[in-house]
């Protein structure tokens, strides 16, 4: 299983006068007509402040790489801000890829799941995989046996759904 995307969020606890901050902070990209939040752009990572102190740092890698990214901002933020005053971001959702064995035939696969009263989609004329929602997670699954795994906000909630449907798919 790989990590694709993790959007976290958390707040900085603090009112942020966005029109001031983006006069002082050149990583700031602001337009108060355009949308109510500001982008602070750096290295790669866009993460969105709002005027009421929250914050959200989408497109996160890995964990490593939140913790990383949410030093920077701070630091960044530090001149304008109580940095001490930040909440650790919590992640929000999680996309991670893998891969069955084998090919696929979504069409087999979809009536195998109704059957056992799953909550699956298939309309390849829409969309060229399958979806199946559990109670956990999102699946996107497609004819090469590659799928994702969205919804999930740990590490381990996402490795027990890979094997979830890793055993669900060998038992069909």
């Amino acid at each position: 299983m790989k990590i694709k995307n993790i959007v976290c969020s958390g707040s900085f606890n603090q009112s942020i006068d966005l029109l001031k901050l983006s006069t002082y902070c050149p990583y700031l990209e602001y337009g108060k007509n355009r949308y109510p939040g500001a982008y602070l752009k750096f290295d790669g990572h866009s993460v969105t402040i709002y005027r009421t102190g929250k914050y959200i740092m989408p497109g996160m890698r890995s964990f490593p790489d939140m913790t990383q990214t949410f030093e920077r901002v701070k630091e960044i933020l530090s001149p304008f801000t109580n940095v001490d005053l930040f909440t650790v971001p919590e992640v929000r959702n999680m996309v991670c890829s893998s891969q069955t064995r084998h090919e696929l035939n979504l069409n087999n696969v979809y009536l195998e799941l109704i059957c056992r009263e799953l909550d699956a989609v298939y309309e390849p004329e829409a969309f060229p995989g399958l979806i199946l929602k559990t109670q956990d997670c999102t699946y996107n699954v497609f004819s090469s046996g590659k799928f994702l795994i969205l919804g999930c906000t740990s590490e381990m909630q996402a490795t027990v759904a890979e094997q979830y449907f890793l055993n669900l798919i060998d038992t069909l």
